[in-house]
């Protein structure tokens, strides 16, 4: 019977299959012709080569990776920062456990030491209630008084010597107001300063005993007294 009469077409034969070349065929299977299902075991060659490539991509960004962190890892070799600032701080002579910072230093937060703390803050106290001490001018004044009428006998103005005893309470203030503000300063220096409020207190006194001494030695009455005693 003929297959035209039957309605049926002879399907010519692939050029693979008529040549006999396997050019289509993945692990010895055929490739599938246009509108045909792929058979079993055949494998996209498209699909295999952009897998080999998505896995060489892959590998390559990997050993960058580690080429990158090699790179950043530091080398044991070497020394590092805090080694190299021991090293100049230290010197090539000097050991390594000895400091640089004075030991006193981390004895007190302020002055040289703590001794010297304690003895400027009590020398201060001293002196400031020395300042208080003062501001009563009139109990300076009366013992001024006796004690120059013992010497030299009564004086003509008195009264004087409140003024002068005024004049002293401002000196005494202003001086250990410098005083206090210059020991300060040493201290949070951690330098020596008890030495400050000593020399700080021969100052005060000195310069507070001038317009008292001024008051007594101008008086009529009392040089009166010195030249008489003096010969004159």
């Amino acid at each position: 019977m003929d297959e035209t009469a039957l309605g049926l077409e002879a399907r010519p034969a692939s050029a693979s299959a008529a040549t006999g070349r396997r050019d289509g065929r993945v692990h010895g299977t055929p490739a599938p012709e246009y509108g045909e299902y792929a058979p079993e075991g055949w494998v996209n060659p498209v699909l295999v080569e952009q897998e080999r490539q998505a896995a060489e991509d892959r590998r390559r960004d990997e050993a960058q990776r580690q080429d990158a962190v090699t790179r950043r890892a530091p080398d044991p070799t070497r020394p590092g920062p805090d080694e190299r600032a021991g090293r100049r701080t230290h010197g090539p002579g000097s050991p390594r456990g000895s400091s640089a910072a004075p030991t006193s230093a981390s004895t007190s937060p302020y002055g040289a030491s703590r001794l010297d703390f304690v003895l400027t803050v009590g020398l201060l106290f001293v002196g400031l209630w020395s300042v208080f001490g003062a501001l009563s001018t009139g109990t300076v004044a009366s013992v001024t008084r006796e004690y120059v009428a013992g010497q030299f006998g009564e004086m003509s103005s008195p009264a004087a010597l409140s003024s002068a005893a005024v004049v002293r309470v401002v000196i005494l203030a202003v001086v250990f107001a410098l005083v206090a503000w210059w020991s300060v300063r040493r201290l949070r220096a951690r330098r020596w300063t008890f030495w400050v409020p000593l020399v700080g207190g021969v100052v005060a006194s000195a310069l507070g005993a001038v317009p008292m001494l001024v008051v007594v030695f101008q008086d009529p009455a009392v040089q009166e007294t010195i030249r008489r005693v003096s010969g004159g």
